[in-house]
């Protein structure tokens, strides 16, 4: 009877004592895109003061494909412990799944929200040679041709692809989608004249638009950017909703007991606090921000319905 007791009291204090230690072995962030863009770059800069502040390992894993969605699929189904933690941008849990036929996971009830740590804006570029200096312009020569100005994205259901859709719909105009195998090739396609404009990274479009290959007509976000002096956002342009921006919460397994994910979200709070951080994501134009897991859940609900009626309207379906 004694032994029986015994077991019990440790099958009851052992996962306990395993969130006191918290974390005990390596943390994996998985990144659901490829190494090299603003998520990757973000990732890493939090693991490096993650591993400092926890003083233990935190690695980053690039799990890649079908728009973040096979990474996102890895997170759902890990272990609910905190040793396998989601940092994305958005998209695969409100844009893409707007758009696809079938999901692997369930975007809302799979996951626990712990925040959301930083913000990228999008900005309307444009190939000088089309002539125009303002928005209002360019929806006008829209309007003289309907269907014939044409906008680059990196992919069906991605940023610049809901972008251009959400421009069509608010202005009240017409344009012809033209997809590509990513983002960088999108925006050279742009900056070619292939196509007419795309709605792409600031970042990305920056050294285009100092470079005059490239015309910045206004910013997707809700504020200015100093990355573009006296460039207004589109929303006091005389477009209202037209907000393009994405931002990037780190998401847990949704059985993750709630006292890891406050030693995660304590963590992470430290490590966007500290200036030499937020000093170095400002400079790759990340905007650090924090939004705690209920701003984080509200803003993820939202968007997937504001996505989702818009995919609906557009006609828009991933192929997959």
């Amino acid at each position: 009877m004694y032994r029986l007791l015994t077991l019990l009291v440790l099958a009851f204090c052992l996962p306990a004592a395993a969130q006191d230690s918290y974390p005990s072995r390596p943390v994996k962030l998985i990144v659901p895109f490829p190494a090299g863009g603003p998520l990757d770059l973000l990732a890493r800069v939090v693991s490096q003061r993650l591993t400092e502040e926890w003083k233990s390992p935190v690695v980053v894993e690039n799990v890649t494909g079908a728009t973040g969605s096979i990474g996102a699929n890895q997170v759902a189904r890990a272990a609910p412990d905190g040793y396998t933690l989601l940092v994305t941008v958005d998209i695969p849990l409100t844009m893409y799944p707007a758009v696809a036929k079938k999901l692997p996971y369930d975007p809302q009830a799979d996951f626990k929200p712990i925040a959301s740590i930083a913000r990228t804006d999008n900005g309307l570029f444009v190939n000088p040679s089309l002539g125009v200096a303002t928005v209002k312009e360019l929806v006008e020569v829209a309007k003289k041709r309907p269907g014939k100005l044409t906008f680059s994205s990196a992919g069906i259901g991605s940023p610049a692809h809901f972008g251009g859709e959400l421009f069509k719909a608010i202005a009240g105009i017409d344009m012809t989608h033209v997809p590509y195998k990513g983002a960088a090739p999108a925006m050279a396609a742009a900056m070619s004249g292939e196509v007419n404009l795309m709605f792409g990274p600031i970042a990305q479009g920056l050294p285009q638009v100092k470079a005059g290959k490239l015309k910045a007509l206004g910013v997707a976000g809700p504020n200015p950017t100093p990355l573009l002096p006296g460039v207004k956002p589109l929303v006091e342009q005389g477009f209202p909703g037209l907000l393009v921006f994405n931002f990037y919460p780190v998401m847990a397994p949704a059985q993750t007991p709630d006292a890891v994910t406050q030693k995660v979200r304590t963590g992470l709070k430290a490590v966007m606090s500290d200036p030499a951080v937020r000093s170095r994501l400002e400079a790759a134009a990340i905007e650090p921000v924090w939004d705690d897991a209920q701003q984080v859940s509200e803003a993820l609900k939202a968007d997937r319905l504001r996505w989702s009626a818009l995919a609906k309207r557009a006609g828009i379906q991933s192929p997959n």
